[in-house]
């Protein structure tokens, strides 16, 4: 298995180190009395190791692994990503990091020690490329605080709501998700992150360096917030679309085509009477999705409905014309509206340029 392999493959392969990037340096437990000050006890996961409990990870492990081919670099590069509650930024793992969670997890099969340099080039890339695409959205909120990612979760075998969309409609799924939590002075917001696997552009590949933008097309990557506020929800159907259609933020990724399709409507208010409006038209379809849980269907029928719902508001027409294909039994003719319909949305947005 080649090293891009070892970085971009389908669930169930050799997907490395899915939960712990960017990994930071474990502080040890001991007594939670030390000096008259209170310190955190020990955690240990389901096989009684001891874990760092902000990140949830065994300590670093720089020791070589059984049988191990040859050694691994033990050097560390500090990320450009702001740690929460500190001054520092997170911390990515080594090659012998990376080897040993390979084997610890049992997914080193396919993989060889000689991989362990590019597969650490391209895991740092990736989450560099992620942070600056949550930048693009944090330009979308306001206050004198720098933007920190607080904590992560990887979640490989989940599907986010938009990829079950996407699935739906013949799309393949992302082979790797995460969750991060960017911290704002306090105040917090969930990112959701899809990694999809291009192979069509495997053979232009290239090891990246830290910034590099277009080493690696074979890995794309979707951020965009957690619709967990209506806040949240007007970002994704309103703001952000202006910025990219500024230049100012990366496109999204495909998703249905939209071309010879009709403009939308375009009404007359402007983004606070717009954003009032979705607000008082859309809150229960906020709530719905908000609540929907673990239930996959639930999620996804409740995502279309809010971004239906934004759209009577925007793009009525557009939101009508899919309310119809929607209740037919013509899943082609129900495709072609959705499409029209988010078409519609991004370009409502385009047009409206900020006051």
């Amino acid at each position: 298995m080649s090293w891009r392999r070892a970085c971009c493959v389908v669930p169930g392969s050799v997907v490395v180190a899915a939960c712990e990037c960017p990994v930071d340096a474990a502080k040890g437990g001991g007594c939670p009395m030390e000096g008259g000050k209170y310190v955190a006890p020990m955690q240990y996961d389901v096989y009684g190791r001891a874990i760092d409990p902000r990140n949830k990870m065994p300590p670093p492990n720089q020791e070589p692994s059984p049988g191990q081919a040859m050694p691994l670099s033990t050097s560390r590069v500090a990320s450009t990503i702001p740690k929460g509650g500190t001054q520092e930024t997170w911390t990515y793992p080594s090659p012998q990091m990376f080897w040993n969670s390979l084997v610890r997890k049992g997914k080193a099969d396919g993989a060889t020690e000689a991989d362990m340099d590019a597969v650490v080039a391209v895991h740092n890339n990736m989450n560099e490329l992620t942070w600056r695409k949550i930048l693009e959205w944090e330009q979308l909120r306001e206050g004198p605080h720098e933007p920190r990612l607080s904590r992560f979760t990887g979640r490989p075998s989940e599907l986010s709501v938009e990829a079950r969309l996407k699935r739906c409609f013949g799309h393949p799924p992302p082979f790797d998700r995460h969750d991060w939590i960017v911290d704002r002075g306090g105040a917090e917001r969930r990112y959701v992150i899809d990694y999809y696997s291009d192979e069509s552009q495997a053979d232009t590949d290239q090891v990246p360096k830290l910034h590099d933008v277009s080493a690696v097309k074979s890995i794309l990557v979707d951020v965009r917030p957690a619709l967990d506020s209506v806040d949240a929800a007007i970002d994704r159907f309103l703001r952000m679309p202006r910025l990219r259609a500024q230049g100012l933020a990366s496109p999204p990724l495909p998703f249905f085509a939209t071309t010879q399709m009709r403009a939308a409507s375009t009404p007359d208010d402007d983004d606070d009477v717009v954003a009032a409006k979705i607000n008082a038209a859309c809150a229960k379809r906020f709530a719905a999705l908000r609540d929907c849980g673990d239930d996959g269907k639930k999620c996804a029928d409740a995502a279309i409905a809010l971004q239906h719902c934004v759209a009577t508001v925007v793009c009525p027409e557009e939101a009508a014309a899919f309310q119809r294909a929607a209740i037919s039994d013509d899943k082609d003719q129900a495709e072609q509206a959705y499409a029209a319909m988010d078409a519609a949305l991004a370009r409502y947005a385009a047009a409206h340029q900020p006051n």
